[in-house]
């Protein structure tokens, strides 16, 4: 390969160099950070041998349009952070032709969903003048621009966050193809978003800088961009021209090309991102590569031979190996035609991922470095646990040399069939030969549990419970592991916490590891518990346990507990729906050893009267390993209340009186009982109150008797005629109360005024017989009508007396005798007349 190299190198020196400028591509990447939040960076190539170092701008500013309308949204300006050189495939081809260095400018920026949430998505843009002017085809490429260019989609949909990142793009070019020889590099690059990316060839963008404005100078101007000008003989299908030309796989990013003549070529890759089926997204990539006529490198050999035979494996066979097989091996044997040439050989799997394959014996190495040809032999070698599981699998087994400018290789792809060696599954026994056992408080269980593996893998031996937990019993077992035998004892001790489970099963299982699966093997033991215990004994000394009593009848039973085992009793007392406190019952109790005893008392109230019957339940508990159910015994009350009704009685005849105004009234109230409930006597008027009409009552009230008393001086009801109603209520303190009452009905007669007809003459002579003009009895109201006055006058009209009290009395003094006339004022009427005054 020296000699190959030496002469390359002769080549290179021999080109013609041209001036250039700077540019050899590049592309966007958009990273999604957090939130909102992404990082946008450029990636530009830098010809380090004809670019002109006074071109590498420092800072750049990109330009984001709105896809849909080419709108301007803004621009953003990104520093230079990161220089580095491309490196080649293999350092020993370098040339000092093709030197390139990568400058990376990123900014982290903020893309709120107010800005950017245009369905059709957006695009960043930076455009610069000028490309190398060496560039073979395309016209005029000293004065040819480039525009990087990146499409995104918009960060929210539908008002939801819609996170995205760009394809992180395959790497850059780093190598230089030779004339009629097979290039190939991989361009694949990889979405953080799990996105499908396709590529395909795309006529480089041109953009609207030029040498005289190498960068904008003005706004800015949105897509459609110009595209550069191809020469005679390319295009965007024929970049490079070979046989076959410049080409990039849609799904898998390999570019490929055999080119037909040297030079420097540029060349523009698509990727576009898919999700769901949808596009949302590419990305732009400009580069040239450089064509030289390189010395001819020849392709190396591999072949591949089973063992034991002679002749090589057919491509397109399936080769078999069988469990029985001894060997499992298969001879790889590679070489190269070209003198002091370095080989490597190396698998890789086509249909299926495991690994567990190994090489032995040489496997890279310079061949060919005397006077005869070497041929380097390896052995591949399937491990025991192999296995295709019937299947046949694929395995390509690749020499390559480090031939320039790119490595050459072949492929042979075998297909083979293989079975893992035979595996005995372990063993799992226990040292007694039940599987049933039945036990009692106080009884042990052991015995030995032995695990064993034929081919001497390591087994594991452990218990486990399928009904239980293991660490609520006292049972003592550990597990343990080793290379083919493993033992270990098993104890378990029954105590009383085990006779409260009918049965447990549990299961031994030993478990090893073959070919990377767990094989296990299981014994299973069943414990059933038994018990010998007693059922204790309730019991009472009353007969009936459905029980009727009256309100106020006492009542008390005694409870019996007693067990025969002298296990400990103990006695409770609950009400079915109620607690005792609550009716006033009491329940006390003892409990001990073989017995207890409790006494329940009650003596019933009104409050539980309104229950149709009420049941008290008691219980006897024992305190054993395997205790018996409860024992109970429910007493029932039904409860009862036989009220007689008291009696009311009074000293009036009748109920109805008839009154004259300010007539007094009494009558007097008496009240019995025989059941001797406590008695209330009280009255209340009907529509009125007592005290509104003078009216007054008292009362007195004890067991089973009340007595009580009603005063009235008559007045005038609120309207005449009105008929005023008094009840009298007798009232007991019964659960039941039976109350009885008495109406009296009063009707109050008011005088009329024409019933006092005064006289119409008077003597006030002094001999003691008519002196006066009055008018006796009568009564200041006639409770429609209230005595306000009464003026006499002369016969001229003069006032000569006045009175306010309707028991006057006018003896005539100072007056002549004569005829006078009288008004008496009742408010609402007044009654006019005459009397004679004679002496």
């Amino acid at each position: 390969m020296q000699r190959r190299l030496l002469l390359l190198v002769f080549l290179l020196c021999s080109c013609a160099t041209a001036s250039a400028t700077h540019i050899v591509g590049g592309e966007f990447e958009m990273q999604h950070l957090e939130g909102y939040i992404y990082r946008l960076q450029l990636n530009l190539y830098f010809d380090v041998v004809n670019g002109n170092p006074d071109a590498l701008d420092q800072t750049i500013t990109v330009s984001i349009f709105e896809k849909g309308s080419n709108r301007l949204v803004r621009t953003e300006m990104m520093r230079l952070r990161e220089q580095s050189y491309v490196p080649y495939t293999n350092i020993d081809c370098t040339v000092g032709q093709l030197v390139t260095k990568r400058l990376v400018y990123y900014e982290t920026i903020s893309l709120p969903p107010s800005t950017f949430s245009s369905l059709d998505g957006y695009y960043v843009t930076w455009e610069r003048c000028c490309r190398n002017g060496t560039i073979n085809n395309i016209v005029r490429p000293e004065d040819a621009a480039q525009t990087f260019y990146m499409e995104f989609p918009a960060v929210a949909r539908r008002g939801q966050p819609f996170v995205n990142s760009s394809p992180v793009l395959f790497p850059p070019l780093s190598d230089y193809a030779c004339v009629g020889e097979q290039f190939y590099f991989d361009f694949n690059g990889s979405d953080p978003d799990g996105d499908s990316i396709v590529y395909d060839m795309v006529t480089p963008l041109n953009g609207f800088t030029s040498p005289s404005m190498p960068a904008y100078t003005i706004q800015p101007r949105p897509a459609p961009y110009p595209e550069i000008t191809w020469r005679s003989g390319y295009s965007a299908d024929i970049q490079v021209q070979g046989n076959p030309a410049i080409d990039i796989d849609r799904q898998t990013g390999q570019l490929t090309m055999r080119p037909s003549q040297k030079g420097l070529f540029v060349f523009g890759i698509r990727a576009q991102e898919y999700r769901n089926g949808e596009k949302i997204g590419e990305v732009r990539r400009d580069f040239q590569v450089l064509v030289l006529d390189c010395p001819r490198n020849q392709t190396p050999v591999v072949v591949a031979r089973e063992q034991g035979k002679k002749n090589d494996y057919q491509q397109g066979n399936i080769l078999r190996i069988s469990s029985t097989d001894p060997n499992r091996c298969l001879n790889v044997l590679f070489t190269d035609p070209d003198l002091s040439e370095y080989v490597e050989l190396r698998a890789r799997p086509v249909n299926f991922s495991r690994r567990d394959y190994t090489f032995q014996g040489v496997t890279k190495g310079f061949i060919n470095q005397g006077s005869t040809p070497d041929t380097l032999q390896a052995t591949l070698c399937f491990e025991e646990c192999f296995d295709t599981e019937g299947k046949v699998y694929l395995m390509d087994l690749i020499v390559k040399d480090d031939g320039c400018s790119l490595p050459r290789q072949d492929t042979i792809r075998v297909s083979f069939v293989v079975e893992p060696e035979p595996d005995a599954p372990p063993a799992v026994s226990l040292s007694t030969n039940k599987r049933v056992f039945s036990v009692q408080e106080g009884d042990q269980i052991t015995f030995d549990v032995l695990g064993l593996d034929p081919d001497e893998d390591v087994v594991t031996l452990s218990a486990e419970a399928k009904n239980f937990d293991l660490a609520t019993q006292q049972i003592t077992f550990e597990g343990k592991s080793a290379a083919g035998r493993v033992s270990s004892p098993f104890t378990w001790d029954i105590t009383c916490e085990t006779l409260q489970q009918e049965s447990y099963t549990l299961d031994f299982v030993v478990r090893s590891t073959e070919c990377g699966k767990e094989v296990l093997r299981t014994e299973t033991i069943e414990v059933r518990t038994s018990s010998t215990n007693n059922l204790p004994t309730l019991s009472s000394d009353q007969e009936l346990t459905v029980v009727e009593l009256e309100v106020g009848q006492p009542y008390s039973a005694n409870l019996f507990g007693r067990d025969v085992d002298m296990d400990p009793l103990s006695l409770t007392a609950a009400g079915e729906g109620f607690t005792l406190e609550t009716y006033g019952m009491r329940f006390n109790s003892t409990g001990g050893n073989g017995e207890a005893d409790g006494v329940f008392s009650w003596t019933p109230t009104c409050e539980a009267l309104q229950n149709e019957k009420l049941q008290v339940k008691f219980q006897l508990a024992e305190d054993t390993c395997s205790s018996s159910p409860d024992q109970e015994l429910v007493l029932e009350f039904r409860l009862k209340d036989p009220n007689n009704a008291p009696a009311l009685s009074t000293d009036q005849q009748a109920y109805a009186f008839t009154l004259q105004l300010n007539e007094n009234f009494e009558a007097n109230f008496n009240g019995l009982d025989v059941d001797l409930d406590n008695l209330l006597l009280t009255a209340e008027g009907e529509g009125f109150n007592l005290a509104d009409y003078g009216m007054a009552f008292t009362g007195a009230g004890g067991v089973g008797e009340a007595a009580g008393k009603f005063t009235w001086q008559a007045t005038c009801p609120a309207r005449e005629g009105d008929v005023l109603r008094v009840n009298f209520t007798l009232q007991e303190d019964a659960c039941v109360p039976k109350p009885q009452q008495l109406k009296m009905e009063f009707t109050v007669e008011a005088p009329k005024l024409a019933d006092y007809i005064p006289a119409n003459i008077f003597t006030p002579n002094g001999d003691g017989k008519n002196d006066f003009f009055e008018i006796p009895g009568m009564p200041p109201e006639f409770c429609s009508a209230t005595f306000t006055s009464i003026r006499i006058f002369n016969r001229w009209g003069k006032e000569v007396y006045r009175s306010t009290s309707s028991s006057f009395q006018w003896n005539g003094e100072n007056v002549n005798d004569g005829v006078y006339f009288y008004v008496i004022d009742y408010g609402t009427t007044t009654y006019k007349g005459s009397v004679t005054l004679v002496r």
